[in-house]
């Protein structure tokens, strides 16, 4: 069945875009976009943006793939106006979080096709970042961590349960370092995903216990730092 709720299953993931595989669901690789800075070109969570059920939107980048993978699964893919540019912000124009019924975003970057359909379908928490979704990861229907401190006092104004972390210690070559968002992504109600090891976080204790008080576990698939691929974007789930 859909995910009614962007980025929270209620059940395990049966079909997710990643730029990481996870066990047990179908993943479908994102697309390359050669407009984008080489480390970011197969970022899932650039590329598309996921508005609750069937619907998804993406930009002309990347409309034609998506298209194709998605459409036989029954899900509406829907085209922004707005193509990706090379520089920031302009490569963050579907980099969207929702948490609970708030969507986090940056207005004056996101692409208006999109922002309309958000605006009817959720609370808009407006946030400076523009890359929303890569700086937090909603493990729970009312509760984000975030390396970002703009969208972590966004997000405990509007009352959401909030961790505001380090994102050192996750790898995105050749930046300094990549997000924490950008490196995991809820696979169950239960689950978070990691792609690599808490222990090589400063933060890792905190995401921890965080997690613990709320019923979730990590899933480590791999020993090393996190890297960053991109969100992991869950799509269907059983049920």
């Amino acid at each position: 069945m859909f995910i009614q709720t962007p980025y929270l299953p209620s059940a395990p993931v049966t079909l997710a875009v990643s730029g990481f595989c996870a066990p047990g669901l179908n993943v479908i690789p994102p697309p390359e976009i050669p407009s984008l800075p080489p480390a970011l070109r197969r970022h899932a969570d650039l590329g598309l943006c996921p508005v609750g059920g069937k619907d998804v939107v993406c930009p002309p980048d990347t409309f034609a793939y998506y298209s194709e993978a998605l459409s036989p699964y029954g899900f509406s893919v829907i085209e922004g106006g707005q193509a990706l540019g090379v520089s920031y912000p302009a490569d963050t124009a579907y980099n969207v979080v929702v948490a609970g019924n708030f969507a986090l975003l940056n207005p004056s970057v996101c692409d208006r096709t999109l922002l309309r359909l958000l605006e009817n379908r959720f609370n808009i928490l407006p946030v400076k970042q523009g890359y929303a979704k890569c700086s937090a990861a909603p493990v729970g229907e009312n509760a984000i961590v975030t390396g970002d401190a703009g969208i972590y006092r966004a997000a405990a104004r509007a009352g959401l349960e909030a961790l505001l972390i380090e994102n050192s210690g996750v790898l995105l070559p050749p930046y300094r370092n990549g997000f924490f968002g950008g490196a995991c992504g809820l696979t169950a109600p239960d689950v978070l995903t990691v792609n690599g090891g808490l222990a090589h976080m400063n933060s890792g204790p905190a995401i921890r216990k965080f997690l613990e008080e709320r019923g979730v576990r990590p899933m480590e698939i791999h020993s090393g730092p996190p890297f960053d691929t991109g969100s992991l974007i869950p799509l269907m789930c059983g049920g």
